[in-house]
């Protein structure tokens, strides 16, 4: 393992432990310098920046693998991406950590980049299916921001507060009209609103 991920797990075991997080102790429990901290960090916020950085690649990775391994259609794989990346869990602490209104800057970054990573996946998925002339999707990268934007702010608990019952109607309307904008039978999309529920306990975005 190198040191700079010695330092981030040394931020992480910090952040579990809820023990001050100083660049000192951070140092101490990685086991190296407090100055060679500083050759790959040039500061606390970026060792925590970095460190919810990898934990979501990390994440976002096994979503790219796991739909790379798929030879399903792309309506499956759409599920695959939805099931995947949102009902994967982000570890806890970090999560936590992130929803502290100190660290609204962290949160934003970190929202921005599930945005930014998994856009281009979805919009993968769009275009095959307009391939398969089975989606009726003229622009699938907008399409995929706009799906991405209700589950990166609209459904997220640090933003608002919304029940299980609305966060449920919600996601039915953004189901409903996926299915009416792409062209695709009634029930097509009805696994966001189905999957939300058996996932609502470890979701990454959802409570």
């Amino acid at each position: 393992m190198n040191r700079r991920d010695l330092v981030l797990d040394a931020m992480l075991e910090l952040m579990k432990e809820k023990s001050n997080m100083s660049v000192s102790n951070i140092a101490k429990r990685a086991g190296i310098a407090k100055g060679g901290i500083y050759y790959y960090f040039s500061s606390k916020e970026e060792i925590l920046s970095a460190l919810i950085d990898r934990s979501y690649d990390l994440i976002i990775e096994n979503c790219k693998m796991t739909l790379k391994q798929s030879e399903e259609d792309a309506l499956t794989k759409f599920r695959l991406l939805y099931t995947s990346f949102f009902c994967q869990q982000v570890n806890s602490e970090i999560d936590s950590y992130l929803h502290l209104p100190q660290n609204a800057g962290l949160h934003k970054k970190a929202l921005s980049k599930i945005l930014t990573d998994i856009s281009p996946v979805l919009a993968e998925i769009l275009k095959a299916r307009v391939d398969e002339r089975c989606f009726d999707c003229e622009f699938p990268e907008e399409y995929a921001e706009i799906i991405l934007s209700v589950f990166t702010f609209l459904l997220d608990p640090g933003i608002f507060n919304w029940s299980l019952e609305k966060i449920s109607k919600k996601i039915k309307v953004l189901a409903g009209l996926l299915e009416r904008g792409l062209i695709i039978p009634p029930g097509s999309m009805s696994f966001l609103y189905e999957l939300n529920v058996t996932c609502s306990d470890s979701m990454l975005i959802i409570p």
